[in-house]
């Protein structure tokens, strides 16, 4: 009993994680895209800063699509858990 215990606390430990380091990506995401609209606006589009930032964002925003949904799929686990629990 105890293992499951064990178990179910490193899964929700690792969710929380998980959560906390898609919502960091998505922050600096922001910061880059804001970057990116400055120099937009100064027309400098074919900077080396413009080219690098451009080329974060899509990595980052790569890593996003690729766990967002594995984040969101253990989520609806843990609500379907709770949701189970407190029928009880």
């Amino acid at each position: 009993m105890a293992d499951h215990i064990d178990k179910a606390l490193a899964f929700l430990e690792s969710t929380q994680k998980l959560g906390e380091q898609l919502k960091a990506a998505e922050n600096q995401q922001k910061f880059m895209i804001s970057r990116m609209l400055d120099l937009k606006k100064a027309e400098a589009t074919d900077s080396d800063e413009y080219a690098q930032l451009d080329s974060r964002s899509k990595s980052l925003q790569a890593m996003i699509d690729k766990y967002r949904p594995l984040y969101l799929e253990r989520m609806e686990m843990i609500k379907e858990v709770k949701k189970n629990h407190d029928k009880r």
